[in-house]
């Protein structure tokens, strides 16, 4: 009797094993499909998609491929590079694919690459192309910036940007970025054609926060002929005397003209309505990589290489 209750025991055991093993069969063979069907789409866009053959991995408790050595890049020249990364569905939707990264990474430009550290880096890719969302934390790209947490959502051509403790080199550091734009055509292709396409970015909000100093930015950017930024916007600026004294100790404000800004600023700036801090709205224009505000020059903007 103990001997038939054992391979009865047994085979309900292997019953249930193959089971398991089936449906995972089947989610990998889901994820490679959905994997090359995205990664043809984007190749029709103009992308460059490469990694080593996918490896299925997670039996039995998830249903994931290992992708070594992948790599992606943009037509503009924007790209990145992961040693390793795992892709699986997202838990909670499975109109989504979830890609994690490992190992070395780096972020590709078109003069060169940074290396990237994080602590943890992943990116949720929707199935139907309109987009997805890049998460992180503990983020280092070089040694020229370091944000503490990171989440960026790209749905269409809008891209909604947030970001905690970030340290950039020859900046102040800021507590909060938070960005919210859109760009009236793709920014994937080559910044000629962009241009030619009429090709221009709307900043509905960029919020900065660096102790109480809080800058708030709307603005409308394009391309020169030159293929160099160029646009105005508004700048809201809550107390704008620290505003002054922070920029002038990372040496973005020259010394003869801090006195002079100060004085400017001091004179227009006001409470608001509903109270609190003072606060001053100062119009902008950057034009032939010169910015200004309220028609005072405040500095110039390194030229951009777009090859």
């Amino acid at each position: 009797m103990a001997r038939k209750w054992l391979v009865t025991v047994t085979l309900v055991v292997l019953g249930l094993g193959g089971g398991v093993f089936f449906i995972w069969q089947e989610a990998t063979t889901r994820l490679e499909q959905e994997l090359d069907r995205w990664s043809e789409a984007r190749r029709m866009e103009g992308w460059r998609i490469a990694h080593a053959p996918p490896q299925r991995t997670g039996f039995p408790l998830a249903a994931a491929l290992k992708l070594d050595e992948l790599r992606f890049d943009a037509p503009n020249g924007i790209g990145f590079t992961s040693e390793r990364a795992t892709l699986g569905l997202f838990a909670n939707d499975h109109s989504q694919l979830h890609l994690s990264f490992h190992g070395a990474q780096r972020l590709l430009h078109p003069q060169g690459s940074i290396p990237v550290r994080s602590g943890s880096l992943g990116l949720r890719i929707r199935l139907d192309g309109a987009g997805g969302t890049l998460e992180g934390d503990r983020l280092a790209f070089g040694d020229e910036l370091e944000v503490q947490q990171f989440t960026a959502s790209l749905f269409g051509m809008a891209i909604d940007l947030r970001a905690n403790q970030v340290a950039a080199a020859g900046l102040p550091r800021f507590q909060q970025v938070h960005v919210i734009g859109r760009a009236t055509h793709p920014p994937t292709t080559a910044a000629a054609a962009w241009r030619a396409a009429g090709g221009a970015v709307n900043v509905e909000r960029l919020e900065l926060r660096s102790g109480s100093v809080i800058a708030l930015l709307t603005a409308a950017l394009s391309l020169d002929a030159a293929l160099q930024p160029e646009g105005r916007g508004t700048l809201a600026l809550t107390n704008p005397q620290e505003a002054v004294a922070t920029l002038a100790a990372a040496g973005l404000i020259a010394p003869n003209l801090v006195n002079p800004l100060r004085a400017v600023l001091g004179f227009a700036a006001r409470v608001p309505p509903e109270g609190g801090p003072p606060r001053v709205d100062l119009p902008l224009e950057l034009r032939n990589r010169r910015l200004t505000a309220a028609r005072l020059p405040v500095g110039s903007v390194p030229p951009i290489d777009w090859r």
